[in-house]
C-alpha cells in the first residue's frame, strides 16, 4: 500500500493573491507526480474552479468541522505580505519549496471548461461587431489602486477617439463603467473568473491596475498594459508567459513609486509614505496619454 501524502495549502485573501497561489499548487502535485492530494483553504473558491491539481476546496469556517489529518501544511497568508520587497510567487516559493526556481510553471492557472468557451463565444457574437479591448477599472480597497473617474474616463475616450475598437468593461456590480458611447459595452459582474479569462483571450489587448483581474489577464498571452502605484511592477508582473507576451507597466511619475517594497513588514492595509493613504499623490500622477499609446500600439 502506497503512502498518499495529503497536503493543505493556506491563502485565504484577495482574489489575486489566490490564484498566485495556483503554479505552487501545481508544481507540488508535479513533485508527486499526482500521488497526493492536495486540498486548499480559501475564501475564493472561485479561483479554483476545475483545478485539476486540487482535490477539495474548503472555507475557512468549513475547516473548523473538517475532519481531516494533514501531513503538511503550507500557510501562504501574510506570505509576500511579510517579503514585500519579492514578487507574490517568489515569496509563496520560499514558504513551499525554498526558491522559485524550483517552480518550473509559473504562469497562472485557470481552468476553463467547452460550456464556458460556448457562452463567452455567444456573448461575443451577440454583443461585439469587431475587435475589442477589455479595461477593468477598479473601484474597490486599498485606495492607491483607485484612479479616479475622470482619469479613467480620460482613458476610456482617448481609446474612442484614436482607434476602432469596441471596449469591453469588466469588474465588478459597484466598480467604474461608461455608457456615452456606443462602442461601450457593460460588462460588469457577468462572467465567472473562467469566462474572464476566455473574454480577455479573445481580445486583442488588457487595460487595467494592479488587481484581481490583472491576474486573470496574466493567465492569457494577451498584451497587458496595467498602471501600477504603491507596489513595484517588478513585485506583481506575470511571471510563466512566453518572451513574446507583451507586458507594458505603466508608473506614476513621482519619486515614492512602490513604496510598499521599501516599508517595514507586513504590509497589511492602506499605506502611503509621503501623504493620506486614503488619497495618495501616486494615483493621481498616471501619465494617461502614455497608456492609450501603449494600447494603440499594441492593437494593430
Amino acid at each position: 500500500m502506497s503512502f498518499k501524502p495529503k497536503i493543505l495549502i493556506v491563502r485565504q485573501l484577495a482574489l489575486g493573491d489566490v490564484l498566485l497561489a495556483t503554479p505552487i499548487i501545481k508544481q507540488l502535485y508535479l513533485d508527486h507526480s499526482g500521488d497526493c492530494e492536495i486540498d486548499v483553504l480559501t475564501r475564493k473558491p472561485e479561483a479554483f474552479i476545475n483545478n485539476p491539481y486540487i482535490n477539495e476546496v474548503i472555507s475557512p469556517e468549513g475547516y473548523l468541522s473538517f475532519q481531516k489529518n494533514y501531513n503538511k501544511t503550507i500557510n501562504l497568508d501574510l506570505a509576500y505580505e511579510n517579503y514585500p520587497n519579492m514578487h507574490i510567487l517568489e515569496a509563496y516559493a520560499k514558504y513551499s519549496h525554498g526558491s522559485i526556481k524550483k517552480i518550473l510553471d509559473q504562469q497562472i492557472g485557470i481552468f476553463t471548461t467547452t460550456a464556458n468557451e460556448y457562452s463567452i463565444n455567444n456573448f461575443i457574437v451577440d454583443n461585439f461587431k469587431k475587435k475589442y479591448v477589455v479595461i477593468h477599472m477598479r473601484k474597490d480597497t486599498w485606495p492607491s489602486r483607485n484612479l479616479r473617474e475622470s482619469t479613467w474616463r480620460e482613458i476610456v475616450d482617448g481609446l474612442l477617439k484614436e482607434t476602432n475598437v469596441e471596449i469591453a468593461q469588466v469588474g465588478s456590480e459597484h466598480e467604474i463603467s461608461f455608457n456615452h458611447n456606443e462602442r461601450l459595452i457593460n460588462c460588469l459582474n457577468k462572467f465567472t473568473i473562467q469566462e474572464l479569462k476566455l473574454l480577455i483571450s479573445k481580445s486583442v489587448c488588457y487595460i487595467g491596475v494592479d488587481s484581481g483581474t490583472l491576474h486573470v489577464a496574466a493567465s492569457t498571452n494577451i498584451p497587458i498594459v496595467s498602471v501600477f502605484t504603491s507596489a513595484h511592477h517588478d513585485f506583481r508582473k506575470p511571471l510563466g508567459r512566453k518572451d513574446t507576451d507583451i507586458f507594458i507597466p505603466i508608473t506614476p511619475e513621482i519619486e515614492c513609486y512602490g513604496c510598499q517594497s521599501r516599508l517595514q513588514p507586513p504590509i497589511t492595509g492602506v499605506i502611503c509614505s509621503v501623504g493620506d493613504p486614503f488619497s495618495p499623490p501616486c494615483k493621481d500622477s498616471i501619465p494617461v496619454i502614455k497608456i492609450i499609446k501603449n494600447v494603440i500600439a499594441n492593437i494593430n
